[in-house]
């Protein structure tokens, strides 16, 4: 069965970012898209075909959309699925739907319900996968809070703000790590802001809380990846966190409203937790037969040097590299795909 996968821009930080590549570490499909960070298709096309779309006519078994749906009619296949990440009752804009859908998915059953109450398509549940293992370090002393969020409108960046300021008015000793993919100003000085990092498993497991401040999620991975590892989160009263297992053992939970904030409930915290059961299987297969080292024929665009290959390469040139190398290049728009060996 071939699956293609589907998104018209990949960016440098995001839950469904992570989701794409813990599917990508267990399963085979083909990644199509638009634009992309370089960083995160170099790290995709270890464990999967990609490729950037260029206005081909696709064919496939099973076609899987992400947000934006503008190539389907370039696309020939037995079932085309769209993907509900979002909370739609939380945020601005409406359900995303087109009559060639066959089937919408859901990453958690309130935004399944949320969907179906909102266009009256049924949307079926399954859960996004977390392949994570916990490492072996020591938490962070004194209090280390942090963050790994894009701070868009509905990430709540003036609660950040409120929760920090509530800190240094009560004098608690501690840091607040943000990996975000822009520059904003926070401001207490216990705030670091740093660039997104594609692994950060070892920071989650030694923070004291992973903190998620947003006004609507549809699963939140960065969450549930903390509760995985064995770290507690701090979090705004959102539906879906209770379907997600959070508690007052695990979580501390604050109104949207954020009027207060119990600096009693800073506390350490032990506690075991197990994420809600994927069921991927049932729409990806679970055979790999990709090999990142396959080499292909890219054509060059623009003139570069290429350190695989150590020399200079001329535009129109045709040249024979690893796919995983021609992913990274085609997304920085210095190759094409030209074929396949």
């Amino acid at each position: 069965m071939k699956v293609i996968m589907y998104f018209k821009l990949v960016n440098s930080i995001g839950g469904v970012e992570s989701w794409l590549y813990y599917l990508s570490k267990k399963f085979e499909f083909e990644f199509w898209y638009k634009n992309g960070d370089p960083i995160q298709i170099e790290r995709l096309a270890k464990n999967i075909r990609v490729k950037k779309y260029n206005g081909e006519q696709l064919e496939c078994d099973t076609f899987i959309v992400n947000y934006n749906p503008d190539i389907i009619d370039n696309v020939i296949a037995k079932e085309y699925i769209m993907m509900v990440h979002c909370d739609y009752s939380g945020v601005k804009f409406k359900p995303i739907t087109h009559p060639k859908f066959t089937k919408y998915i859901g990453v958690s059953q309130y935004v399944c319900d949320v969907f179906t109450r909102m266009t009256n398509i049924p949307c079926e549940l399954c859960y996004n996968p977390v392949y994570i293992e916990k490492p072996k370090v020591e938490k962070d002393k004194p209090l280390h809070l942090l963050s790994m969020t894009r701070l868009s409108g509905e990430k709540g960046g003036w609660r950040i703000d409120k929760l920090s300021t509530i800190l240094d008015q009560y004098k608690i000793n501690y840091t607040w790590t943000i990996y975000t993919n822009k520059s904003p100003r926070f401001q207490s000085k216990n705030i670091e802001i740093k660039p997104p990092k594609l692994d950060l498993t070892e920071e989650i497991a030694k923070a004291s809380y992973v903190v998620q401040l947003s006004d609507a999620e549809a699963f939140c991975l960065s969450v549930v990846e903390a509760l995985v590892l064995g770290t507690p989160v701090i979090v705004t009263d959102l539906p879906v966190y209770k379907e997600l297992g959070l508690n007052e053992d695990n979580s501390i939970i604050v109104p949207l409203m954020f009027n207060d904030f119990d600096i009693d409930k800073l506390h350490e915290r032990k506690f075991t937790y197990t994420p809600p059961k994927d069921n991927w299987e049932k729409y990806l297969p679970t055979k790999k037969t990709y090999n990142p080292k396959e080499i292909v024929k890219v054509k060059v665009l623009h003139k570069y040097t290429d350190i695989y290959l150590n020399k200079k390469c001329i535009k129109d040139e045709i040249i024979e590299i690893p796919i995983e190398r021609a992913s990274y290049l085609e997304s920085k728009d210095l190759v094409i795909w030209y074929a396949i060996i």
